[in-house]
């Protein structure tokens, strides 16, 4: 659970990291299922957040997890951040401005945009591999 709670929290300070960027460079949220607009980005980080980051409950609500972890050890807690992991995998694939700091990187937003999907994906697999372990414990 250290480990995971370790993961989660690098990740917190890049998801925080990129929605200060979004929010001083007005970057929207982009997706498939929605597109926002660059002058309301500091508005938006309250519902579907922006294009760099997750939205502030969301970010509230890992942090309340992470912190939890570093407690008392709850398992739902750590496959709860695991979920957390999948779905910002999701959401960084979708966001049109990050994968085009894939295709055409740049020092500023592509470094952010990098650590957060691989946080992600250990977020993921570190919170749900824990899952296995437990299950094969029982």
């Amino acid at each position: 659970m250290k480990i995971l709670a370790a993961v989660s929290m690098a990740s917190l300070l890049v998801q925080v990291a990129g929605a200060r960027k979004a929010i001083r460079d007005q970057v929207p949220y982009d997706t498939p299922s929605g597109h926002g607009k660059p002058e309301n980005v500091a508005r938006d980080m309250w519902t579907a957040g922006s294009g760099l980051a997750a939205p502030w409950p969301v970010l509230a609500a890992q942090t309340i997890g992470t912190l939890m972890l570093f407690g008392k050890p709850r398992p739902w807690v750590g496959r709860a951040l695991g979920w957390l992991g999948c779905a910002y995998i999701y959401g960084h694939l979708s966001e049109r401005s990050i994968r085009a700091s894939f295709r055409h990187p740049d020092t500023k937003t592509t470094p952010l945009t990098v650590l957060g999907t691989v946080l992600s994906i250990a977020m993921a697999l570190s919170g749900l591999a824990r899952r296995e372990r437990d299950v094969g414990t029982r």
